[in-house]
């Protein structure tokens, strides 16, 4: 039996969408926040629907969010969750070198040279540092965001990488895994 996803990011302290992954919330395990929530308040509304909920910051969750959202967030930890490892971007490659194919890596930024790191211009704005992570570990997936126009689904290696778009636009994606077998849907609200 695999385990389903609810990937969002992006939200940008607008809670709008967020009444309605309540229908979304009953059939997936947990939910993954990859930055820009903006608001603590957010997770707090996601983990009401009695799911677990994982988040990193992204570059604009002010600092002193840390405080009031640290029971969600990841970035730097591993943890456990069903039957894979779920790591927070940023991380030592050192702490999660041999979990590769049983490696979900969560970022906010998506690994440079990819299909979700293009700016409107088509200039690749994505994490050099999260490529060369990924090149070191190779992950299952990696969860990210960051990059609005971006959205979408690409692989780096045998790792794939989703980009669900901005929830402030009502994206989310569902991750299914199972085994090493990973499906994506690309969804709006």
């Amino acid at each position: 039996m695999g385990v389903k996803i609810l990937h969002i990011s992006d939200a940008h302290g607008d809670r709008y969408y967020i009444n309605s992954i309540g229908n979304i919330a009953k059939n997936i395990n947990i939910i993954i926040v990859s930055g820009d929530f903006e608001d603590p308040e957010i997770l707090n509304l996601l983990s009401n629907y009695g799911k677990p909920v994982y988040a990193v910051m992204g570059n604009m969750d002010p600092h002193n969010t840390r405080s009031t959202a640290h029971q969600f967030l990841i970035d730097g930890r591993v943890i456990t969750v069903e039957s894979f490892y779920l790591a927070g971007y940023p991380i030592n490659a050192s702490d999660i070198k041999d979990l590769g194919p049983r490696l979900v890596l969560v970022s906010h930024y998506p690994p440079y040279g990819t299909n979700v790191d293009r700016a409107w211009n088509g200039a690749h704005i994505g994490s050099k540092s999260v490529r060369k992570l990924i090149e070191c570990v190779k992950p299952l997936t990696v969860l990210c965001g960051h990059v609005h126009e971006s959205r979408g689904v690409d692989k780096l290696g045998n790792t794939i990488i989703v980009n669900p778009g901005p929830l402030i636009n009502g994206y989310y994606a569902i991750i299914d895994i199972d085994g090493n077998t990973i499906d994506v849907e690309l969804n709006k609200l």
